[in-house]
């Protein structure tokens, strides 16, 4: 699987693939949003959570590791 292909699925269906096959790297809070980080095949997923409604906000699948730099205080550091 791919980003492209893993963003193709229904909001439902990633949040079942991120909860059966992804694994959480790490959360960070921003303002009024909560951000969780996982690994999926050979990319990564970020979800953003309104903080307020615990609503899912927005989906980001990527493979790019500039990506990650919010998240590098918060990644366990045998991750790093």
């Amino acid at each position: 699987m791919q980003p492209a292909d893993f963003t193709a699925l229904s909001t439902q269906q990633q949040l079942d693939t991120l909860y059966y096959q992804g694994d959480i790297l790490a959360n960070r809070y921003e303002d009024e949003f909560i951000f969780l980080l996982y690994s999926l095949h050979n990319f990564y997923v970020e979800l953003r959570h309104d903080a307020y409604t615990n609503k899912l906000q927005e989906v980001t699948a990527f493979k790019d590791t500039d990506q990650l730099d919010a998240y590098l205080p918060y990644l366990a550091e045998e991750l790093i």
